[in-house]
């Protein structure tokens, strides 16, 4: 068997996140967790490989930034995965928001 990369590549700003990913079901068999968007240029060279690199970068002007940084060198392989937690700041504040929905949730069924 040829070592090759895998297909997709699921890229994080912060390690939480990418936890937050795998909680979710949403992480790829590769993840590559930047640590701060200032090593996206650090970064670059280990996505090459990859046919399709999805983003799960913070809804921030860094993210952003981030996201256009990837396009720019790796035009359509780069996926922006940001709208599945549109109205938080990353993924992680959205699976808090989602865990405590579902909490809410399961104590309304409980009282009934």
């Amino acid at each position: 068997a040829e070592d090759t990369a895998a297909d997709v590549c699921s890229v994080f700003e912060g390690f939480m996140d990418f936890l937050s990913a795998a909680t979710l079901g949403l992480a790829t068999s590769d993840s590559l967790v930047l640590n701060s968007v200032a090593n996206v240029g650090k970064a670059v060279k280990h996505l090459d490989g990859y046919g399709r690199i999805d983003c799960f970068l913070d809804r921030d002007e860094a993210g952003r930034r981030t996201l256009e940084a990837l396009k720019g060198h790796y035009g359509g392989r780069v996926c922006d995965r940001s709208a599945l937690y549109d109205g938080c700041k990353d993924l992680n504040e959205y699976l808090q928001l989602t865990a405590k929905k579902e909490m809410n949730n399961n104590l309304k069924i409980k009282r009934q």
